[in-house]
């Protein structure tokens, strides 16, 4: 089957099975999440020039990970593919979750300075929003 067949029916797939989980959200966009911890409300949330640390896991539908900072990881969020961009604005300082991207909101069809994530690859994230500066 052809990779972005299978990526799209595996995401669609997904979304269905798990749209009762009342911690299971899906945005306008088709980005999905599922909050694992909703982290101190009282905290920063990032901006789009924020700095954000991270941890965080990306693997394929395969479970073949491709990228992962098991230390904690600074970016500037404008950096960051179009489903950080996004989702990280919502996420408050300490919240944990696991993100699936498709790939519209990732790479797309582009190729990637990892060639471990083929064009058209849904993506999956765990992420934990350790910190966030302005």
């Amino acid at each position: 089957m052809d990779w972005k067949i299978a990526n799209e029916k595996w995401l669609a797939n997904f979304v269905q099975t798990h749209k009762a989980d009342t911690n299971f959200h899906t945005t306008s966009t088709g980005l999905s999440y599922h909050l694992i911890y909703g982290g101190y409300p009282l905290s920063r949330q990032p901006s789009a020039g924020s700095y954000i640390l991270v941890t965080y896991k990306g693997s394929l539908i395969n479970d073949s990970v491709f990228d992962q900072a098991t230390s904690p990881t600074q970016f500037i969020l404008s950096n960051t593919i179009p489903a950080w961009k996004e989702i990280m604005p919502k996420m408050h300082n300490g919240a944990r979750l696991k993100l699936y991207v498709p790939s519209a909101l990732a790479y797309d069809t582009a190729t990637t300075h990892l060639p471990t994530i083929p064009p058209n690859s849904v993506l999956i994230f765990d992420i934990n929003l350790i910190d966030s500066q302005y």
